[in-house]
């Protein structure tokens, strides 16, 4: 398994983990103090931070071919599917209020450090999977 293989894999466990912590979280505390409060749960999203150590856990080998052409062109496609994940999860936020609220409306701001936070998970995460998907279809010989 190569290096960016175990990084991506790393920031998928690491994304389940942190979002099943904020899941148990937000559950367990509208129980005790009911749903606005509750919402304080996904701090536990912040876990997902130390995926970032990951590159520091796999250090690279040495004596061997570490990057070559396909290595490439998987990390391309995966880093363009990461932004356009993330673009359409920006995009989503600004124009979903816009035609349900009208152009008249007025949104707090206190929504903007969640979609920043979202659009950074989501390009994460897609990153990753895509890395994973393109070494996967690469493994069987599908990939073109």
């Amino acid at each position: 398994m190569k290096r960016i293989q175990k990084i991506a894999w790393c920031f998928v466990i690491m994304f389940l983990i942190s979002l099943l912590a904020s899941l148990i979280t937000v559950a367990v505390a509208y129980t005790k103090v009911g749903m606005p409060k509750a919402l304080f749960g996904f701090a536990f999203m912040g876990l997902f931070g130390l995926a970032g150590l990951s590159p520091t856990l796999f250090p690279k080998e040495k004596g061997e071919v570490i990057y070559d052409e396909r290595d490439e062109y998987i990390n391309k496609r995966a880093a363009l599917a990461g932004f356009i994940a993330a673009y359409l999860v920006v995009g989503l936020a600004c124009m979903i209020p816009f035609f349900i609220l009208g152009p008249k409306a007025a949104i707090s701001v206190v929504w903007l450090p969640n979609i920043f936070m979202s659009a950074g998970i989501l390009h994460f995460l897609t990153y990753s999977l895509a890395i994973l998907i393109g070494y996967g279809r690469e493994a069987k010989g599908e990939n073109q």
